[in-house]
């Protein structure tokens, strides 16, 4: 991973899976980069991410090479070492996460066929995803936004989230932000993990609730917990504190 003038370089691997008539051409996955990244399906219309400040960034990034490509999906798989997330309804585990375009012309049915093609060829590479910007958007976009959300779906033990580039960029620049924000959250120092925001207007403006409603996005970042700093001695602490 790298970072040039705002824009960050992620090492994924490529898997193509041209077909014809669609414009989908290759699938980028993210393989173990996103470790500490849990996307949990929806449970009462809520959906929860959990993930750690470095893979929130690059979760980030990982939306804005989505919303850059039309001819590019993003797959992220669940780390390994995953556990179930209690919920009222019962238990959740997490899922694997496909995004795409929607002029891709990717739809969840596909999943099982591209999956196939993936294990044909791969190949390492290196993206570079586009600055991230404020995820304050003009009312132009907002309007846009609540006619045309992002599509959710859960196919093949898979969550797959299709939507104009223009929202995939938006979504990429919120949890940007989000992550840029841990450091700095009292919670996170307390508790080890804080509660960031719930994305909503994405996903279904229009308060329908089918099939989701909004993600509840939560910091699990450890390394910030004041506890396990007071555990070290202060030259310990002061060493695994030092930048890089």
């Amino acid at each position: 991973m790298g970072v040039d003038d705002g824009r960050m370089r992620l090492r994924v691997t490529s898997h193509r899976v041209a077909a014809a008539g669609s414009g989908l051409g290759r699938v980028l996955s993210a393989g173990p980069m996103l470790r500490s990244t849990f996307v949990h399906p929806p449970t009462h219309q809520v959906g929860y991410l959990k993930a750690s400040r470095a893979d929130l960034l690059r979760l980030g990034a990982l939306f804005r090479v989505a919303a850059a490509s039309p001819h590019s999906a993003i797959y992220v798989p669940v780390p390994s070492g995953a556990h179930p997330m209690a919920a009222a309804s019962g238990d959740t585990r997490p899922m694997p996460l496909l995004l795409a375009r929607e002029d891709t012309g990717l739809r969840p049915s596909d999943w099982p066929d591209l999956r196939h093609r993936m294990r044909r060829a791969s190949v390492p590479l290196r993206v570079t995803a586009p600055a991230a910007r404020t995820p304050d958007r003009p009312d132009d976009v907002r309007r846009r936004a609540d006619r045309h959300p992002a599509r959710f779906a859960e196919y093949a033990a898979t969550i797959v989230i299709t939507a104009r580039a223009e929202l995939l960029f938006w979504i990429g620049d919120w949890l940007t932000a989000a992550g840029d924000r841990v450091a700095q959250d009292p919670h996170v120092h307390q508790h080890g993990e804080s509660f960031l925001g719930d994305m909503v207007g994405f996903f279904d403006p229009g308060g329908s609730n089918d099939p989701m409603h909004a993600f509840c996005v939560v910091a699990i970042e450890p390394i910030f917990h004041q506890a396990r700093w007071r555990k070290m001695s202060p030259a310990a602490a002061a060493r695994n504190r030092a930048p890089g």
